[in-house]
């Protein structure tokens, strides 16, 4: 009886424990949390993303706004990051405008120079991934941005 009555409690502790550990609510109405990232270089001198790390954290809504500071287009390519979030939209703006959104599975971002991309989405999977670069070659050097600087670390817990 003592057995079969701890074992009970037991159960009822670990569903407890688990329908608890999910979120709750539309996870659509979320307000977002809005993170930023520059694409900074000069050509034929040195191209970083700055912050090069960027933390997020799994069922929660981010805009990340891409902004391009440089004299070249960058791209914020990472398909393990990639791979781990749900993206609900990519929303392009000039002049304080919103001008198109594009939806669905996207693997890599292009930013021209002096421009802004928001990339709305939800972390689905946790992970730390290295694979943050931008494959664009400088013009005068002839290596990638990448080779010059251009790399990052995603971190989502």
């Amino acid at each position: 009886m003592y057995k079969a009555t701890l074992l009970g409690l037991s159960v009822i502790f670990l569903l407890f424990t688990f329908y608890n550990s999910f979120a709750k609510g539309d996870l659509s109405r979320q307000k977002a949390i809005e993170v930023e990232i520059n694409l900074k270089g000069k050509t034929g001198k040195v191209h970083f993303y700055e912050p090069s790390t960027l933390k997020f954290e799994t069922g929660k809504l981010y805009k990340l706004k891409l902004i391009n500071l440089s004299d070249s287009k960058h791209y914020f390519t990472s398909e393990k990051f990639s791979n781990s979030i749900f993206t609900r939209k990519i929303q392009i703006n000039k002049n304080n405008e919103k001008i198109a959104e594009v939806k669905g599975i996207i693997k890599e971002i292009e930013v021209f120079p002096n421009n802004i991309v928001e990339w709305w989405f939800v972390p689905i999977k946790t992970g730390e991934f290295k694979d943050l670069f931008c494959k664009i070659e400088d013009k005068k050097t002839r290596q990638t941005h990448e080779q010059m600087g251009m790399r990052g670390t995603i971190i989502i817990e």
